[in-house]
């Protein structure tokens, strides 16, 4: 019981938390006032649990931490995406 309640607390997180953030990214072509280093971190740290996750076959580590790492990725992906076209712009 406590596996899938941890599942849906880490999902609501990663899902609507992470997720609203890069849609605004998206939505505004801009990733301003975001830490490239935290993003960063971020990613790597998600995938780290993953793969732990994918070594003990265990779900309520693989499932929520798959999503915080593709959401930090993508986000990652804005930040360069969206600095690059405003340094290209200015």
């Amino acid at each position: 019981m406590l596996g899938y309640i941890t599942i849906a607390l880490s999902l609501l997180v990663t899902g609507l938390g992470m997720t609203s953030q890069a849609r605004k990214n998206y939505l505004g072509k801009s990733t301003r006032g975001l830490s490239l280093i935290y993003f960063i971190l971020l990613a790597i740290s998600y995938s780290f649990w993953v793969f732990y996750g994918i070594s003990k076959k265990d779900l309520v580590l693989i499932i929520p931490m798959s999503v915080g790492a593709v959401v930090s990725y993508v986000i990652l992906f804005q930040i360069y995406y969206y600095g690059s076209n405003s340094n290209k712009s200015s």
